[in-house]
Formats: C-alpha cells, sequence, structure tokens
C-alpha cells in the first residue's frame, strides 16, 4: 500500500511497486542495534520538538516500569541499562530522570546491585502501602454509604470479633478502625491471607502489589451483587492462587483434582470442596515457634474462615452445625485424617504414613515397661526445667550449694555433700506412703521428698505414645522426594508436634501439683514448686551441714593471706581472738589429721563433705594457722616445709601431721639465741623454720672440721643426724635439750675449719715444692719428716709443723735455680764471643745481628720470679731443674744456626753440604768417604757457590 502510495503521487519514483520497495529497504535497512550516539541523538531530536523554548529541552520523566524482570539474571541487560542511564545522564544532565520499578530492592539481586551507583534514591513500598493502594483502589467507598455499612457490621461484631479468636492474627483493637474501609475483606481474613501468600509464594510473586489486587478484585467482584454483609470468604483465595500453587508444586495436582471433584453441585459437595480447600490451606502455614500463627484446622477455625454473611445468625449457625458432620463424612471417606482435634488433606502417600504411625502407637501403647520409662524420662526433664533457675547459697559466706534430683524407689545418698531431692510419682506408690517416709526420715533428714500425683493417666499414656510413634514413624521410613512423600511427612511433622504440645501440659500440670515434704513429715507449700523445693532445700542444708555454723565468715581469704605471712593472730579476721589450738574449728581439723597425717585433698573433702560443708577457703585458714603456730607440721614430697613456703594451690599435694608436743614461749627464745650465737639471723616466730637450716650448718662444719690425712679424722656427726630425722614440735624441743651439746660443738668445729682453712695451702705448696726437689740432697731429710706428719695426722697441732719444712725447701730451690741460670748466663756468653769475633757477623748490621740473636734465642736470660713461694712454685712449673740442663747446652747449637744465617745473609747462593752419618771400618772406606765429600765441594765451588759445611 505505501508503495503504490508513493507511485501515485510521485510517478517518476519508481517503474513499479516492486522497485518502490526495494528502493525502501536499500534506504531504511534493518538495524539490529544503534549505537549511544545515534540514541543520544534521536532522544534530543525528539525533546526538541516537545520544547516550548527553542534551545532549551524540556524536563522529561523516563520511568522503566518492571525493570527487575526486564534484567533477570543477564548481565548483559544490566551493561546496557547501566551504559544507556549514564549517557542520558551525561548528555542531558537534570533535565531528564530515570525512574525504574521492580518487586525487590535494588540491593536484593547481584544484577540490581550493579545499578545502585546510578538509581541513588531509593523509594521501598511496605505492606502498609500495599494495604493503602488496596483500599484506595478496589475497596474504596461511596463515603455516603459509610454511615450504613457502619451500623450494619456494628451490629455483627460478635460474629466478625469470634473469627479466628486466640490465634496470632486474631482480632485487634485497631481492627474496628479498619473495618468499614476493608469490607467486604474483614483484617482478620486479610491477616489469613497474607499469612498463606507468604507460606505458598515460591515464586516470589506474592508480594507483588498487581498479585493483590487482582485477588482482591476478583474476591470483591465475585460478591459485588449481595446484599450488605456479605463479606468475602476465606477460603476464596484457594481459586485464585490454585494455578500458582498448581505451577510451582505447591499444590499436588491429585490433591486439587480431589477437592474439585467433591464439589458434586449440591449445596454440601460445595461445602466439602469447601473445607478441603481451607484445611489445605491451613496446613500450609508455618508450624515453628517462631513464625506459627496459632491457627489450626479445627471446626471452629474452619467455620469461622467459612462464614460469608456476619448478619444472617442463623445462617452460620446452621453452618456451624453442619461442618462436624460434613467433617466426619470426609475423614470416613478416607479424605481428610482427623489428628485429635484437627483435620488434615490425606493423600495415599498420608494413608501410609498414618497406618504405619497407628501401627506403631498401639503397639507402644500396650507396652508398659515403655510407657513407664517414656513418663519417667519426661518427670525428670519437666522437674529439672522446673527448678532451673534455682540459685543456692549458705550463711553470710555465701557459700554455693548444689541438689541432686533422684527418681526411684530407693533412698539417695546423704554423703555427697548436696541435697538430695526424693522424687516419686503416683503411678510408683500412693502419697500416703511418701508421706510416711519423710516422718519416718526424721526432723535431722536433709532429704527433700516430693510426690507427682497421678493424673489424667489415660490421657497421659495416650500422648506419650502417640509422640514416640509419630517420632518412630519419622526417624524410620526414609526420606521422601516425591511431592505427595514430602507433604504425608510434614504433616507426620506437625502431628508430632501436637502430640508433644499435649504430652507436656500433661507433664507440667503433673509436675506443677507436685507435693514437697521435708524430714520429719513437715510439708512445704510456698505457691510454686520452684518456691517450695527451694524453700525445703535450704532448711535442709541446715540439717546436712550441722558444723558449717563453725566457719560461717565472709573473711577466710584474708585469714590464708596472713597466715601464709606468719602472722600468729589471723583468726582475727573472723572475729577469734584466743589461742589456735582453742578454735572450735581448728580442734576438728587437729583431730582428723591425728599422728599418721593426712594429705591436704582428704582434708578438704573431709570437712566440704555431709556434716560440715565447710568452704574450701575456711578449711584452707584453718590449715594455715595450724602451721603457722606449730600445732600441724606440713611436708611435700617428704620434705618439711614451712608456712610461707605453702601456696593454696598446693596444700591438695600437701600432707599434713598434727604435733603431740607443743613448745612453749620461752624455749623459743633460747633456740632463737642459739641460732644468733652461731652467727645466723632469725625472726620470731620463725625459730622452727631455721632450725633445719641450723643442722644443716652445722654438718657442714662438722664435714670440714676433718678429713684425709694429715687431717684429724673426720668428727661424729650422730647428734645432728638424729636431730635431722625429727620434724615439727619433736625437732625443736630436742634441739632446745641439747643445746649447750650443739654450741659447743660448733664452737669446736668452727676452729678446727679456720686452723684447715689457715695451713692446709701450705701443706699442699709443701707436697708440690718437695716433687720438684725430688733431685736434691734436701729431698733425703725432708721425706721422712712430711711422712710423719702425715701418718700422724698432725698437721692442726701446735707449734705448726709445715712452715719450717716449707721454708727449708723452698730455700734449696731458689739457690738451686740462681745456680743454674748463672751457668746459662756463662755458656751463652762464651758462644757470643767466639761469634762476634768471626768477620762475617762484624759485617752485618746491628739491627740484623740483634734480630738473629732474639730470633734463636739468644738474647739477655730472663730474671728469675721466685719471691713467693707462689712464684716459685710457678716457676718450676714452667721449667723444672731437669730442664735446665738442656737449657745450658742449647748455645752453641743455637751460634752455629746464626752462623749459617749469616753467611746466607752475605752470600746469598751459599750452599750448605751437609756431613752425612755413616760407619767407616777401614782406611780405603776413609779415602772414598773424603774423596766422595771432597768432589762435592769441588762442583759446588766450581759453580761458584759459596760451600758451608
Amino acid at each position: 500500500m505505501l508503495a503504490q502510495s508513493l507511485l501515485d503521487v510521485y510517478p517518476g519514483f519508481a517503474t513499479s511497486a516492486a522497485e518502490v520497495r526495494s528502493l525502501l529497504k536499500a534506504q531504511y535497512p534493518n538495524r539490529e542495534d544503534i549505537s549511544s550516539d545515534e540514541l543520544l541523538r534521536t532522544m534530543e531530536d525528539l525533546l526538541e520538538l516537545q520544547s516550548t523554548t527553542p534551545g532549551k529541552l524540556p524536563c522529561t520523566l523516563l520511568v522503566f516500569d518492571e525493570l527487575q524482570q526486564f534484567i533477570g539474571e543477564d548481565s548483559q541487560r544490566t551493561s546496557q541499562v547501566q551504559e544507556v542511564v549514564e549517557a542520558c545522564s551525561s548528555r542531558f544532565g537534570s533535565r531528564l530522570l530515570f525512574i525504574a520499578t521492580g518487586q525487590a530492592a535494588i540491593q536484593a539481586t547481584p544484577q540490581l546491585q550493579k545499578l545502585q551507583g546510578r538509581f541513588i534514591v531509593r523509594v521501598t513500598l511496605t505492606d502498609s502501602d500495599v494495604e493503602q493502594v488496596v483500599r484506595e483502589v478496589v475497596l474504596r467507598k461511596d463515603p455516603t454509604k459509610t454511615a450504613p455499612l457502619q451500623d450494619v457490621l456494628n451490629k455483627a461484631s460478635g460474629e466478625i470479633n469470634r473469627e479466628l479468636a486466640g490465634t496470632k492474627i486474631g482480632p485487634r483493637p485497631t481492627d474496628n478502625a479498619r473495618l468499614v474501609s476493608d469490607y467486604p475483606l474483614l483484617p482478620v481474613r486479610n491477616r489469613f491471607w497474607e499469612s498463606i501468600l507468604r507460606s505458598v509464594d515460591s515464586l516470589g510473586t506474592a508480594g507483588q502489589l498487581r498479585t493483590q489486587l487482582r485477588i482482591v478484585h476478583d474476591a470483591v467482584k465475585e460478591i459485588a451483587d449481595s446484599p450488605i454483609g456479605t463479606v468475602v470468604a476465606g477460603d476464596v483465595i484457594y481459586t485464585h492462587l490454585k494455578a500458582d500453587m498448581l505451577q510451582s508444586s505447591v499444590l499436588l495436582r491429585d490433591m486439587a483434582t480431589t477437592i474439585e471433584k467433591l464439589d458434586d453441585d449440591t449445596p454440601d459437595g460445595k461445602m466439602r470442596s469447601r473445607l478441603c480447600a481451607a484445611t489445605f490451606l491451613i496446613g500450609k502455614l508455618p508450624v515453628d515457634d517462631g513464625a506459627t500463627t496459632g491457627i489450626r484446622a479445627t471446626i471452629a477455625t474452619l467455620a469461622d474462615l467459612l462464614v460469608e454473611d456476619v448478619t444472617d445468625v442463623s445462617a452460620n449457625a446452621a453452618l456451624r452445625q453442619s461442618i462436624p458432620q460434613l467433617l466426619q463424612s470426609l475423614v470416613e471417606s478416607g479424605t481428610l485424617m482427623q489428628v485429635g482435634d484437627e483435620y488434615r488433606l490425606q493423600t495415599r502417600e498420608s494413608a501410609e504414613w498414618e497406618t504405619d504411625f497407628q501401627r506403631r502407637r498401639a503397639r507402644i501403647r500396650a507396652d508398659d515397661s515403655r510407657i513407664a520409662s517414656e513418663r519417667a524420662h519426661e518427670f525428670r526433664s519437666a522437674f529439672t526445667t522446673a527448678l532451673k533457675g534455682i540459685t543456692l547459697t549458705q550463711g553470710l559466706s555465701k557459700t554455693p550449694r548444689k541438689y541432686d534430683i533422684h527418681f526411684g524407689p530407693d533412698s539417695p545418698p546423704v554423703s555427697t555433700g548436696n541435697v538430695p531431692i526424693w522424687i516419686r510419682d503416683g503411678w510408683m506408690v500412693n502419697e500416703k506412703t511418701v508421706h510416711e517416709d519423710a516422718q519416718a526420715a526424721g526432723v535431722d533428714s536433709p532429704i527433700v521428698f516430693v510426690f507427682l500425683p497421678q493424673q489424667d493417666s489415660d490421657a497421659l499414656k495416650d500422648a506419650l505414645a502417640s509422640y514416640a510413634a509419630a517420632n518412630e514413624t519419622l526417624t524410620s521410613r526414609p526420606a521422601p522426594t516425591a511431592p505427595e512423600g514430602i507433604e504425608a511427612k510434614r504433616a507426620m511433622e506437625s502431628k508430632r508436634q501436637i502430640e508433644e504440645s499435649k504430652r507436656n501440659v500433661l507433664i507440667a500440670s503433673i509436675v506443677n501439683n507436685a507435693r514437697v515434704y521435708q524430714g520429719g513429715g513437715n510439708e512445704i507449700a510456698q505457691g510454686s514448686l520452684q518456691a517450695s523445693v527451694k524453700t525445703a532445700i535450704e532448711a535442709a542444708l541446715e540439717r546436712l551441714f550441722p558444723r558449717f555454723k563453725d566457719v560461717d565468715h565472709p573473711s577466710w581469704s584474708t585469714v590464708i593471706s596472713r597466715a601464709i605471712q606468719g602472722a600468729a593472730d589471723a583468726l582475727l579476721a573472723v572475729g577469734y581472738n584466743g589461742d589456735v589450738d582453742k578454735y572450735p574449728a581448728c580442734q576438728e581439723v587437729r583431730t582428723f589429721i591425728g599422728g599418721p597425717g593426712k594429705k591436704g585433698s582428704e582434708i578438704r573433702k573431709h570437712f566440704m563433705g555431709a556434716g560440715y560443708g565447710w568452704p574450701q577457703e575456711a578449711v584452707d585458714g584453718v590449715l594455715l594457722c595450724l602451721v603457722a603456730s606449730g600445732f600441724v607440721r606440713a611436708a611435700k614430697n617428704s620434705q618439711p616445709i614451712n608456712v610461707k613456703q605453702i601456696t593454696v594451690q598446693q596444700i591438695g599435694l600437701t600432707d599434713f601431721y598434727s604435733e603431740g608436743i607443743t613448745v612453749s614461749s620461752s624455749q623459743r627464745i633460747v633456740v632463737r639465741k642459739l641460732i644468733t650465737d652461731m652467727g645466723l639471723q632469725v625472726k620470731p616466730g620463725e625459730e622452727a623454720d631455721a632450725i633445719p637450716m641450723v643442722l644443716k650448718h652445722l654438718a657442714e662444719l662438722a664435714a670440714g672440721a676433718g678429713g684425709d690425712a694429715p687431717l684429724p679424722e673426720r668428727l661424729s656427726t650422730d647428734l645432728i643426724e638424729h636431730l635431722q630425722s625429727m620434724s615439727g614440735n619433736e625437732q625443736f624441743v630436742a634441739v632446745y635439750e641439747r643445746r649447750d651439746e650443739l654450741f659447743n660443738s660448733y664452737n669446736a668445729w668452727t676452729q678446727a675449719r679456720d686452723k684447715i682453712a689457715q695451713r692446709q695451702p701450705g701443706w699442699r705448696m709443701l707436697e708440690r715444692l718437695l716433687v720438684h726437689a725430688s733431685i736434691l740432697p734436701i729431698a733425703e731429710e725432708m721425706i721422712p719428716q712430711v711422712t710423719a706428719i702425715k701418718d700422724s695426722r698432725a698437721l692442726l697441732e701446735d707449734p705448726d709443723p709445715v712452715s719450717p719444712l716449707l721454708n727449708k725447701v723452698a730455700a734449696a730451690l731458689r739457690t738451686e735455680l740462681q745456680k743454674a741460670r748463672e751457668r746459662l748466663i756463662e755458656a751463652q756468653e762464651r758462644e757470643l764471643r767466639a761469634l762476634e769475633a768471626s768477620q762475617e757477623w762484624q759485617s752485618l748490621a746491628e739491627g740484623d745481628r740483634q734480630r738473629m740473636l732474639y730470633q734463636n734465642a739468644l738474647g739477655p736470660v730472663s730474671r728469675l720470679t721466685i719471691g713467693t713461694d707462689e712464684e716459685l712454685l710457678a716457676t718450676l712449673d714452667a721449667t723444672p731443674l731437669a730442664a735446665w740442663e738442656d737449657k745450658i747446652a742449647a748455645p752453641p747449637g743455637r751460634v752455629k744456626k746464626v752462623r749459617e744465617e749469616t753467611a746466607k745473609l752475605l752470600s746469598p747462593k751459599v750452599v750448605r753440604i751437609p756431613i752425612p752419618q755413616v760407619t767407616l771400618k777401614s782406611v780405603e772406606e776413609v779415602d772414598a768417604y773424603l774423596a766422595a765429600l771432597r768432589a762435592e765441594m769441588i762442583k759446588q765451588i766450581e759453580a761458584g757457590n759459596p760451600v758451608m759445611i
């Protein structure tokens, strides 16, 4: 048509219509894409056409509706959108504004996140925004009709306010303000729909405004011609979501077919179909504690959702009366299954699960021993939960306490250090027996008696069996993968949760009605189980720990600190100012320790346990005070330790022994003086700790007062060893009794030690010098005298026998050394005089002569350092007398070497001909030897080399 029109207007444009079409195609080819510049030029041309001011573009708004759906997960489209927006913003600036819409926030998907830098102003629609749009678009009322509508709804408030009462989405005080604006959709049903939409929204369309608008519009349209008072039924949403739920497999096709076939165009058939649809929707609501709505598919709930006219009281009553019969027929036909008062849709798969459940339930319910075990387990768990939060402390010291829960027919032990709570139930014994046992235990018994009454036996048995059967069914069957199996598993999980809730309610009721008795039969009733048991435990603590009051004070940590420092009055911190051994707790501990002694851990266990219940700080404080005062001694690894060496961490590993002997103040003063007289320092109160050090010092003195010959024989230390074998107060008193003997020994041993220190160095010097003098005549004179001193151990006798002998030997050695030095000087000077007479030597420079003399040890002979005995010994050790003979014989050889070096220095080509060492036996051999030596000399001389032999 276009080609022909062009030819009619311009006949010469082409020869035929076909040629026109070819020309148009050539001039305007199809374009797969356009460049950014082409886009911008085109947009600018269009905007200029819309402008009323030449040269100025109009302010323009571009809306990208459903940009999220357009982009999807396509990163290329994201880049294209970003490129277009950036190019337009750069070209047109603030004259052009972009708006994009979508169903999710811009940061919700990875592709949208890339656009955050371009779309910086974000407007999020909330649920209230969606509701407002629905009210304004679909539910808007004629203002002249609102007052009559309000009157009608006010009269029907009874029916409206009963809907889903008691659930989390039930009627609220704020509903009245929305009742007219939301009509014909009741606020409760609106919240029900919102919960359903969130639960079945696998495609992400439930939150879309258009989806909610469509559902509300279609639902309202269906009843638009109905009289005022007609409301949108709660199950209507099933019809509108059916297709989406089938597509997303939220609704199984078999189940949808079953619901659809129930509607046989009869009133009852239609109602059965609606009941099943509503039951299905309720089954999709979450059951987790955090998200549950509290709605269950009961008769009352289903009736609330299916009411269609809130003003027709008689019709609604008839509806509520008919629903139980209709539900029962559905159960009998196998379409629904009943779980308590709740109904669920049943498929072939769920029927198999239900059959398995019923079989297991019957078996478990008939097993009395298992029911008893399950019941006892739940009682224990519930009782533990009921007492959770009880914190126990006793006395001023706030010592923490614990309790032990005991179930069973036998009485619990009372020696654990915890308050026993003996719990029995009415299935085991009757209340009279528990009361009589409490009376028989007596008023001193720390046991708390608890009786759980037997109530709702059959209901509890059913709940226990049903929960266990549901749990077994879920854990024993393989995990389903088909939608029908998954739905059946969800139904069984819901059944387990319901039965668990029933069981917990029954158990809680029994536990809350428990009776609590104190030993002696007195019942404790404080309004709640926890309060009653806590009161009984607090009273039982006084019975369990009757001696606790002996140490109940908050300042035992101060006692420990002061006792470790050795303070004798550490117990002042807990208000006691008497003798330590008279303090009741100290008497108890000392008696328990006894003579054989006890480990710190054993002492702690005893006094922290039944009968006492002392805090560990109190036990440790008492022990340390007894050790500090000398009434108990401590040892670790069999080695005595004082109180300052004990740490709290080591008390458990330390051995403690009760002292049978006490030490008086006067004895302490005397022993302290003894220690001071021996040159040792000791503080008042630390005498016992110093005694082992004193005995060790005496033993060391005794060891140093004798020894090997010529020292006197080693002294006996039997007394010291005897005292060291003792410990504690026994050792202290023994030292006091032998104090004179010990002090005399100290003086004698100290003198002997000092004399040994004075004379022993001279003896050792004599022995060493005598070795060097062994080649001298004086040795024959000295050796018998030295031997006599050693044999008779006479080193310490007076007058000193060593000094005269040492002086004689030292003098003889000094004389001998002087003589040897003089001989060495004489031999060296003789050889040097001959060297000085040679022409070659005189030809050398003075520096060369001195160098060669020192290199060949022909310099001045060193002076002897023999002024003291130590210097004499050092000189002899370096060069014994026998070595001096070698030194005296050395100068001729050294001078000969100097001559050779002189010849080499003067005549660099000089050849030294060695004289071969041979044995000659005849004249002929002598002549041959000399002829060979002469021939070698002539050979070197003819070669121009001087010869040295």
